[in-house]
């Protein structure tokens, strides 16, 4: 069901697809879509995507805009590949499941925002359909704008490792400007050495239950990120403390959430 719900597809590592496109299309259409590069040596135009597991990406409204790729024969290439930016893609404005969660989304009035691809479908399989990805970046601007679109109050959920604290912390950061009443983030922080897909098959849904329910807010996580750089033990210390503390709160436009981050660490 998933794998028809996702539309996921499989390129054979030798084919002819270039030549049957050709049938149909110009060089140049085929090279836009960026599905295609060219050997410098040969001369030649390789499938970008062979021997490749394909995982579609779909805008908000259902067209499908990229791919993703994950390698299944032995070799030193990248175990993941995305398509290259085009006119019709831009990596940043677009999540990968949007358009699949966008009816759960609203009607849980809820989102779980994860970092790759197998990451959504083991969640989905699990029965979390509101999931969606980042498409393996820091959540930018575009995209949480994209998800309060939907929903309030999106739960960012990353690795549980230095790599997934430090996308959250930034996401954090990208966050600050953005914020408005009634618009924030929550962070939901994986134990270590684990990924969403990881802990639903070891750990059980329930446990995973339990990680989103404990979720924190916006304002908890940039209080933890700066205590945990810091020894707090003297003065000057604590003082520098509340100082990065300040500073990323003045980076918040709105009047009213600035002051209510303030009070919140008095």
């Amino acid at each position: 069901n998933t794998i028809e719900e996702f539309q996921l597809g499989y390129i054979p590592w030798q084919n002819n697809f270039y030549e049957e496109l050709l049938k149909n299309y110009t060089e140049n259409e085929i090279n836009l879509t960026g599905l295609y590069y060219k050997n410098d040596k040969t001369g030649k135009y390789v499938d970008r995507f062979n021997s490749r597991i394909i995982f579609p990406v779909n805008n908000v409204s259902g067209d499908t805009v990229a791919f993703g790729g994950r390698i299944i024969r032995e070799t030193k290439l990248a175990k993941y590949i995305n398509s290259p930016e085009t006119e019709l893609y831009k990596k940043r404005n677009n999540l990968y499941g949007i358009f699949e969660a966008k009816k759960h989304i609203r009607e849980s009035d809820s989102v779980i925002v994860v970092e790759g691809y197998t990451d959504v479908l083991s969640l989905v399989s699990s029965g979390y359909k509101n999931t969606v990805a980042s498409l393996g970046t820091a959540l930018t601007d575009a995209q949480i704008k994209l998800i309060w679109n939907l929903t309030n109050e999106p739960i960012i959920c990353l690795d549980g490792d230095s790599a997934g604290r430090r996308a959250a912390f930034l996401a954090a950061e990208r966050a600050l400007p953005l914020l408005r009443p009634g618009l924030t983030l929550r962070f939901a922080v994986l134990p270590s050495g684990y990924d969403p897909d990881l802990m639903v098959k070891e750990l059980g849904v329930n446990k995973f239950d339990q990680v989103l329910k404990e979720s924190i807010s916006l304002s908890e996580l940039l209080w933890l990120k700066e205590k945990n750089q810091l020894n707090l033990e003297t003065p000057e210390r604590q003082s520098g403390f509340i100082k990065r503390l300040e500073d990323s709160t003045n980076k918040i436009l709105d009047n009213n959430v600035r002051s209510s981050f303030k009070n919140a660490y008095k």
